[in-house]
């Protein structure tokens, strides 16, 4: 249909495209805008114009019903045309994408932010000069993400893997470039939830737009350093920034910031200390994939409210981590690791045995100290236990014992006493756990058992604890507690 470069944008490769940018009251430019499906969206979403070019001339009959079409060949428009816009978002076409999107830059305004699809190769294999320039300038002032075969249940289909290009043209004077960083009001949901303190996230956002600003200066004194040595003094000379003793390229640099300024946010939010292993490795994928999003205040208390309406889900998961760790060492398993007919394979035990929680005993004989070797457990089940038994009973982890935190464990075969267990260690590494209460026990396999969606069996524990259910606060289902204290616990912050 059309041409051989028409290729409509999907809808789901828009939103990831725009993810992050605030468009609304923006000019924005579309180069290459086909039957409009890209304008469409950001009239949908707020711009306030919409600009577009398209050169084949029954695409651009339709597009004219929906924006101002200012070009019909992108490659002939000029700067004064479009000095005044904010973004340009296209889909170039493939045969041609390095050319269209080099003209972009080119033409853009300082402070333009340029968001691009493009066959990936075009960055990948940069074996002509147009390619090696664009490449350049990614790796200077924006990143590029593979976004693999997002047209293959498109409207037209190709499986070529699509690149995702985002980068700002730098500015003299870089007000362009950080405008929106910053937000003239407070958030009201900021303060409301207690989240985050807006001065911390206004001053965060500060120090990173600085750090790239002193960046950009060095950058415009070896620029300058040039001009003035030019004709007289033989070699050029370049200001670098060294992390180490390495040079650090500006994106390598910006990246390295806004990585930092989201570990920052997350330590300031206490959530080390409340999430679980597997959890935590969920939340350094977010915090890699955040590079790609402009740091901005709007996208920090964006990023806040997702964490806190998502806090169950992800102690959700903790939980059943948790429990088919424990229950994967039932005596019958089938994974052939080590396993006790103490331990359950359908709920956790009041009491139950984990291999591999302490270092086995050494040479130094039955005293070794236990309470080092829970501190180098090796697979910290136990800890992502305890903070799980938090959650679901909703109890203040910083007020507990924890095993790992627990005093003066120095002997091998003897019980100790924790917030949530009783438990003992032996020198062949295997450690004995029983629940000290008996309705925390019951909450959690209640818990796992709906999360799971099987009954749990009927036993006297099970029937004697649906009897104490209407008259025991404690051991009210999860279902009906309030998660509001849960909350505040899962998010303290220090400021």
């Amino acid at each position: 249909m059309f041409n051989k470069d028409f290729f409509p944008t999907p809808s789901g490769t828009i939103e990831t495209m725009l993810q992050g940018y605030d468009i609304c009251n923006k000019t924005i430019l579309e180069p290459s805008a086909g039957k409009g499906d890209i304008v469409d969206f950001l009239t949908l979403n707020g711009a306030k114009s919409v600009l577009a070019c398209e050169i084949d001339p029954t695409l651009r009959k339709i597009l004219e019903s929906k924006c101002n079409v200012i070009e019909s060949d992108f490659l002939n428009l000029t700067s004064d045309k479009i000095s005044h816009v904010d973004f340009i978002v296209m889909n170039p076409p493939f045969s041609a994408d390095e050319r269209h999107i080099l003209h972009a830059y080119d033409i853009a305004p300082d402070g333009c932010t340029i968001i691009a699809l493009c066959n990936y190769q075009t960055y990948n294999n940069a074996y002509t000069s147009e390619r090696k320039r664009l490449k350049q300038l990614i790796e200077s002032y924006g990143t590029i993400a593979n976004l693999k075969d997002a047209f293959s249940t498109s409207e037209r289909k190709t499986d070529v893997f699509i690149g995702l290009i985002r980068m700002t043209k730098p500015s003299v004077n870089a007000q362009n470039e950080y405008e929106g960083f910053f937000m003239d009001k407070e958030p009201e949901e900021g303060q409301e939830n207690g989240i985050m303190s807006y001065n911390v996230v206004r001053d965060l956002v500060n120090r990173y737009v600085s750090a790239l600003k002193i960046y950009d200066e060095q950058l415009e004194s070896a620029t300058k350093l040039n001009s003035v040595l030019s004709g007289f003094y033989g070699t050029g000379l370049g200001f670098q920034c060294i992390s180490g003793d390495k040079p650090v390229k500006r994106n390598e640099f910006k990246k390295d910031l806004q990585k930092s300024g989201w570990k920052f946010i997350f330590n300031k939010m206490n959530l080390n200390k409340h999430i679980t292993k597997g959890v935590s490795e969920d939340i350094n994928k977010f915090v890699e994939q955040q590079t790609e999003i402009p740091f901005t205040m709007r996208n920090i208390y964006h990023m806040l409210d997702m964490v806190v309406q998502t806090a169950g889900q992800r102690m959700d998961k903790a939980i059943l981590e948790v429990f088919d760790r424990v229950t994967d060492h039932h005596h019958d398993n089938r994974h052939n690791i080590k396993g006790w007919k103490t331990n359950s394979h359908y709920l956790v035990g009041k009491k139950f045995i984990l291999p591999y929680q302490i270092s086995p005993a050494t040479e130094y004989g039955y005293t070794t100290n236990v309470y080092t070797s829970l501190r180098n457990s090796l697979d910290g089940t136990m800890a992502d236990f305890e903070k799980a038994l938090c959650f679901v009973t909703g109890t203040n982890y910083d007020t507990i014992i924890t095993i790992n935190g627990s005093i003066n464990r120095n002997t091998y075969g003897v019980w100790y006493d924790s917030k949530f267990f009783k438990y003992k260690g032996y020198k062949n590494g295997n450690m004995h756990f029983e629940f000290m209460q008996e309705h925390v026990w019951e909450l959690f396999n209640q818990r796992v058992a709906k999360l799971k969606g099987y009954p749990l069996p009927e036993k006297k524990e099970q029937t004697a604890y649906q009897k104490r259910q209407t008259n025991t606060k404690d051991a009210e289902p999860m279902a009906k507690r309030d998660n509001t204290k849960q909350f505040s616990v899962l998010f303290e912050f220090d400021v």
